[in-house]
């Protein structure tokens, strides 16, 4: 597999030159300047919302391919608006779960925090905003397994995911194409805010028998009294990044 010594050594010099005075690149900057060295042609946005990682994505690397996912028909459609004049660019309108077929999204006031999963009851505080339930609407859902399968994705050299307490049952439903993700970028939760989600530790008991190793933390959030509430944890595939 081809290495690069950082993605930043790869960009032409006008793109260097370019990176102090570009906001959105020096936000994708800070962010992925300690992953590691390694291709970075093919993404998977699960849970990608407004975009906002893929922008992040199409700033700082020449992806080939990605493919975005989201659960909330409101926000693909978004989605679809937003890139539909992007070639590498591909949105898929459904919920990744541990089966396919169809399933219940809750749609919160709060509608970035709306999830498969119900929200708790001390999330509210936690964030000191109204977050209750608006309404539910049945959405497509897929198997990471199938969604694998259906639109037949190549090794990833990097997925992220944000699915708001939805984790466990992507992972159930991922266990063959998880072991085709180079890198895993995924929100971790150390708080209970959705009802019954699981937690880092169960997460990260969940994805070392799959090959990952932990390799870095990102943007820790804290509750009112100071504690991690979540962040977002870097894991790696060893065997599949060779000598990166």
């Amino acid at each position: 597999m081809k290495t690069h010594a950082t993605p930043l050594s790869q960009w032409p010099l006008h793109k260097r030159l370019a990176l102090p005075f570009q906001a959105r690149l020096r936000r994708a900057h800070r962010l992925f300047r300690s992953f590691p060295a390694c291709s970075y042609e093919t993404f998977l946005d699960v849970g990608a919302y407004e975009g906002e990682f893929t922008d992040s994505l199409l700033a700082y690397f020449t992806p080939q391919h990605v493919w975005l996912v989201e659960a909330d028909p409101d926000q693909a459609i978004v989605l679809k608006n937003k890139y539909g004049a992007e070639p590498r660019c591909h949105v898929i309108p459904a919920a990744v779960t541990d089966r396919s077929g169809t399933v219940e999204f809750r749609v919160n006031e709060h509608r970035p925090s709306s999830s498969l999963v119900p929200i708790a009851a001390q999330t509210e505080e936690i964030f000191n905003k109204s977050m209750s339930e608006a309404r539910i609407v049945r959405v497509p859902a897929v198997s990471l397994d199938d969604l694998f399968q259906q639109h037949k994705l190549p090794v990833i050299d990097l997925m992220k995911v944000d699915i708001q307490g939805a984790e466990r049952l992507l992972i159930a439903g991922g266990q063959r194409a998880l072991t085709q993700v180079r890198q895993l970028f995924v929100e971790v939760w150390f708080e209970e805010c959705y009802r019954g989600a699981a937690l880092f530790p169960e997460l990260h008991n969940l994805l070392t028998p799959l090959g990952f190793k932990l390799r870095s933390f990102h943007e820790f959030r804290k509750g009112p009294e100071g504690n991690l509430v979540y962040t977002n944890a870097l894991y790696t595939q060893p065997k599949l990044l060779g000598g990166a």
